[in-house]
């Protein structure tokens, strides 16, 4: 059952106000044949990192991306709306900031980017529906059921949920439809960059956090079933959530050249492992080092460093609001990681100051540990698959 607690805590990084209230509507829906509810396209790039240059050439007249960002709306309290208003200057700034650069620059000038903006669930709203939806599993299940209540309190101790309650239907129904809400806007989103956009290139999916969750069952729903649809999905990057080995045709990658594949990966510190139980089968913890099956722990030479900002930018954004500027590539050679059992662990941290803040979950930091690796492997990918 602790596993279960586990994820919940890592999904979830925002303080709760004092009240809880849900509206009964939604913000405007946004139209996606108006580029302006695309937060990156061809016409509007993303920038690579300020030290990096980029000497690869490109797929883009053949592969596109479509990019789902992380929750960043954590106000769904004090009678706000519990789903994000894409038109809310602070919500752009938040995407921009915290996802664009940290994640989805990534496959910038690569391929084609396209990113479009979505209603998400706000952070503790999505913790309760996940809450629910764990809770009624074990309510169904007659091994768990009869030790409902202990798994219920353990599971509502956390202090996310505070204004939470599983007994609640009617907060449980609401969740559950802004949960759809979001992923209503997604569907739409494809399917008018299919009709728009797309051009009968081939297309990769990448997404992180809420965001994989919606792009699970969006490869689920949608492009599985459509044989068109699946011969041209290359890959799907679904990281930050437990994702298991249960789509019918798309198999997790194996190789470091693999295609028609997806990879997963959660990041937690040394020896943390919520997945190693009967809870969770089949987790994928594909290695973004190495990109391979190996279950040794990598060698620090292999990691090519990380993409993070410097405190002084932070601090310009915490504090000042303002935009946090470029992010630097630092710190090559000093990361080593396992894939163990559905987690992916930083066995070896070889910078002072991350030392002395080791954490049991590196989730905010899934793509930015490893930019540099999963750039070049997917050009790698992608340069075998054509050249055959």
């Amino acid at each position: 059952m602790r596993s279960f607690y586990f994820f919940i805590i890592i999904l979830s990084s925002c303080n709760t106000s004092k009240y809880l209230v849900s509206n009964t509507g939604f913000p405007k829906a946004p139209d996606y044949k108006y580029m302006k509810n695309w937060i990156a396209s061809p016409k509007d790039e993303i920038s690579l990192p300020a030290n990096h240059v980029d000497t690869l050439n490109d797929f883009k007249p053949k592969v596109d991306v479509f990019y789902l960002y992380p929750t960043v709306y954590n106000s769904g309290y004090n009678g706000n709306f519990w789903n994000a208003n894409v038109e809310d200057p602070e919500h752009l700034r938040r995407v921009k900031d915290l996802a664009l650069g940290n994640q989805a620059s990534i496959f910038s000038g690569i391929t084609n980017v396209y990113a479009p903006l979505y209603r998400q669930l706000f952070y503790d709203g999505l913790v309760y529906h996940n809450s629910s939806n764990i809770l009624t599993e074990i309510a169904l299940d007659p091994n768990l059921s009869k030790d409902f209540k202990i798994y219920r309190d353990e599971i509502f101790s956390n202090k996310t949920l505070e204004y939470f309650t599983y007994e609640n239907n009617k907060l449980r129904s609401y969740s559950k439809e802004a949960y759809d809400v979001a992923y209503s806007d997604i569907k739409r989103a494809f399917l008018k960059y299919l009709e728009l956009e797309n051009n009968g290139k081939y297309f990769i999916i990448a997404a992180h956090s809420q965001g994989s969750m919606h792009a699970s069952r969006l490869i689920k729903d949608i492009i599985l079933p459509n044989k068109d649809l699946k011969d041209k999905l290359l890959l799907a990057y679904l990281v930050g959530v437990p994702v298991a080995d249960n789509f019918s045709t798309l198999p997790p990658c194996k190789d470091p050249d693999q295609m028609k594949c997806f990879l997963s990966w959660n990041t937690f510190g040394d020896n943390i492992n919520p997945y190693d139980n009967e809870y969770y089968q089949n987790i994928v913890a594909s290695n973004p080092v190495t990109f391979d099956q190996t279950m040794e722990t990598t060698d620090l030479s292999s990691h090519k460093g990380i993409l993070m900002p410097n405190i002084v930018q932070m601090f310009k954004y915490q504090v000042m609001k303002l935009p946090v500027g470029n992010f630097k590539l630092k710190k090559p050679n000093k990361i080593s990681v396992k894939s163990e059992r559905g987690s992916l662990q930083l066995k070896q941290i070889d910078i002072p100051w991350m030392k002395l803040f080791k954490m049991d979950s590196y989730h905010s930091a899934d793509y930015n540990l490893f930019w540099l690796n999963v750039r070049e492997n997917l050009h790698y990918r992608l340069t075998n698959y054509f050249s055959q």
